[in-house]
């Protein structure tokens, strides 16, 4: 009766006003619909306390029910960053559908966009960071750690292929059968893909991108899925706009999410799919559903609150919007600072749930900050934002270069 009636308040929640439901972009820009930025705000400070918890939480500490359902909610954390980055491309997709199909100036900004962030996510991964370091002989190891797959760069492939299937099936309709195809197969296929051994196959920079191999951790396989999920429930949500029936959609998807859920864990026990049990956790279809659902029921629950209250939280929502700084600095801070030689001897390399928690909220405050303050530069001081943004990127080229 209790799981009833949260279904019920939820799906209430979602028969609020329509026009509450975007908000303005910017002068002359088209909507935004901050459910949408939420979800990557929320995914965001979650990725902090999951990277805190990673890098201090005692290997004692790591077992039991408690530390289960804490790693399950923090699970949850990239599918949501990645589902929110599908949804997204397809918004700005939709918005100039025809400027996209001719290669036109929002494409190719796009395209801008997308070699940033694969540049960012390269550097953050860097074994030894300086030119030299890569001009001397290093054993595969040195060259896996060089070239792993973490989120960013699963995002930015991710999204090529959808511009790439946007650019070849030209027509929505056919554009989302084509994406919701991909996807499952994609999930479908992963326990075989990473049964496969490529890098005697494949280039070891590309191989890196099917499965682990021992140091991806965001192979494509299984987690473009959720990129592509994401463009697909994006899609059906802008139709559902045209057509004013989007608090409908939200209530179906909220409905579809719970579904999923439920037949992603109960499946387990039949025997058709006893095949994807022995790495449930880490290849299974199944589970991929199962996070799937759980990440459409909060995007459902997000939408239903920015329609019934009519706003978001401001500070959330701005770190949504400026994702690749905060993600990009809360781990140069975590791992690249408090972990570093000097603060690690200060502060120690272990730390329990208590000392997590106090530094996650330290470090989400300033991260909070920091996009505010990076936000509002872009939006009132958009010229000088640019040069400290190219001055930011010509430092580290020549730091690269020198060491």
């Amino acid at each position: 009766m209790a799981t009833g009636s949260a279904a019920a308040k939820v799906s209430d929640d979602l028969r609020v006003p329509r026009e509450a439901l975007a908000a303005d972009g910017g002068k002359g820009g088209a909507p935004r619909y901050g459910f949408v930025d939420l979800l990557r705000g929320f995914a965001l400070v979650v990725m902090i306390e999951t990277h805190v918890v990673n890098a201090y939480l005692p290997a004692a500490l790591r077992r039991g029910e408690f530390y289960f359902w804490l790693s399950f909610v923090n699970g949850l954390v990239a599918p949501a960053f990645l589902f929110a980055s599908g949804f997204s491309l397809v918004l700005q997709a939709r918005r100039k559908w025809e400027d996209w199909l001719r290669l036109g100036p929002a494409f190719r900004k796009q395209m801008r966009r997308m070699g940033f962030i694969l540049l960012v996510a390269y550097f953050i991964h860097l074994p030894d960071f300086g030119l030299r370091k890569f001009l001397v002989p290093h054993d595969q190891a040195f060259w896996k750690k060089a070239f792993q797959v973490d989120v960013l760069q699963c995002i930015v492939v991710s999204l090529l292929l959808i511009d790439l299937l946007i650019l070849l099936t030209r027509r929505r309709g056919a554009f989302f059968w084509v994406a919701a195809s991909t996807g499952v197969t994609a999930a479908v296929a992963t326990p075989w893909i990473w049964a496969q051994d490529f890098t005697a196959r494949l280039p070891l920079s590309l191989a890196m991108y099917l499965n682990p191999h021992g140091a991806s951790l965001f192979p494509l396989f299984p987690w473009i899925s959720f990129v592509l999920a994401g463009s697909c429930v994006g899609h059906l949500f802008l139709n559902s706009i045209e057509k004013r029936a989007d608090a409908g959609f939200m209530r179906s998807a909220f409905y579809f999410g719970a579904a999923a859920i439920a037949f992603g864990w109960l499946a387990r026990a039949v025997p058709l799919f006893h095949a994807w049990n022995s790495r449930y956790f880490l290849t299974s279809p199944l589970y991929v559903l199962v996070r799937l659902g759980c990440v459409v029921v909060l995007c459902a629950g997000l939408y239903a609150m920015e329609k019934r209250f009519g706003w978001v939280p401001g500070a959330i929502r701005l770190a949504g919007q400026e994702s690749l700084l905060v993600y990009t600095l809360h781990l140069m801070l975590i791992f690249g600072v408090l972990r570093g030689k000097g603060m690690a001897a200060v502060f120690g390399l272990e730390a329990g749930y208590a000392a997590c928690v106090l530094l996650s909220v330290a470090i989400i405050v300033l991260m909070l900050a920091l996009a505010g303050l990076w936000h509002g530069l872009k939006r009132n001081r958009p010229k000088l934002a640019r040069a400290t943004l190219a001055a930011a990127i010509g430092i580290i080229l020549l730091l690269f270069l020198l060491q």
